[in-house]
């Protein structure tokens, strides 16, 4: 009875997922803008509390106190959970509710349909329940809020995307050496440089793993961010931290970003047009 790619249970966390969605989506159709804003935050919340609470159950509490480092912001969805409630808590549409929609649409999808941490793990316990309600809530909250018309992506935010991947990154990395300086990662800060290590969202580089989608990366990072020539990593060649990601996420993140939005903002539009053709 265990989560594993296409087995039963794995599509069933998938219905699951898409059950959450339509149910809430059914819910809130109809009331009022401010009970819409009033549940996802709720919503969010409880998942921000879940981020924390999973150090009472196993297999975190087996693994006190190196396990407290599993609710740091140690990766793009863990630093979304953390984040999300805040800015849901900010009425005015912003351009963090664009990327607040644009990331949980990515890496909540991602973590449903790939669920790395769900697999080879018993199927119906405290942990794999959570991991599928915290990924299922980063993408259908900011889903739902769109589809109602709370905050629709705008195109005009484009430009932000990949400058607020940048700095979510960046978090992610400044959390690394945390996690070391006060103990709670047995390394050093210098085995950040190795890709292998801890790099759960390619901060520090592509993983071996990835190694054949290498092609749609090395060529638009510069010689100079994968070249040792300070000898800080003895040498060897590595992708600097957060700084190798630049070129890629403009080029790639906009395009899938407007890709992603298009059908709100395209709506968006339309009914302006609409509107100002009735007046």
């Amino acid at each position: 009875m265990k989560v594993i790619l296409g087995n039963g249970f794995y599509f069933m966390y998938i219905v699951l997922a898409l059950v959450f969605f339509a149910t809430l989506l059914f819910i809130l159709r109809k009331k009022s803008e401010k009970t819409i804003r009033i549940v996802l935050i709720v919503i969010l919340f409880i998942n921000f509390a879940l981020h924390f609470l999973k150090q009472a159950f196993p297999p975190y509490i087996n693994n006190m106190p190196k396990a407290l480092e599993d609710s740091t912001l140690v990766n793009i969805c863990a630093v979304s959970t953390f984040f999300f409630p805040f800015v849901y808590l900010i009425k005015k549409h912003t351009v963090l509710h664009d990327y607040v929609f644009f990331i949980g649409m990515l890496g909540g999808l991602l973590a449903v349909f790939y669920p790395t941490e769900a697999l080879g793990e018993f199927a119906f316990s405290f942990d794999v329940i959570r991991f599928y309600f915290c990924h299922s809530t980063l993408f259908v909250v900011p889903l739902v809020a769109a589809l109602l018309g709370l905050y629709r992506p705008r195109l005009k935010s484009f430009w932000a995307i990949p400058l607020l991947f940048l700095a979510q990154s960046t978090i992610i990395c400044l959390n690394e050496m945390f996690l070391i300086k006060v103990g709670l990662v047995d390394a050093k800060i210098s085995d950040l440089l190795n890709k292998e290590f801890r790099n759960y969202s390619f901060v520090f580089g592509l993983k071996d793993d990835f190694s054949t989608f290498a092609f749609l990366f090395d060529p638009l990072i510069p010689f100079f961010l994968k070249t040792d020539a300070f000898n800080i990593n003895g040498g060897t060649a590595f992708y600097f931290p957060v700084l190798w990601q630049i070129i890629p996420a403009f080029v790639y993140l906009i395009p899938l970003y407007i890709i992603i939005s298009s059908p709100f903002w395209i709506y968006t539009c339309v009914k302006k047009a609409k509107s100002t053709k009735k007046t």
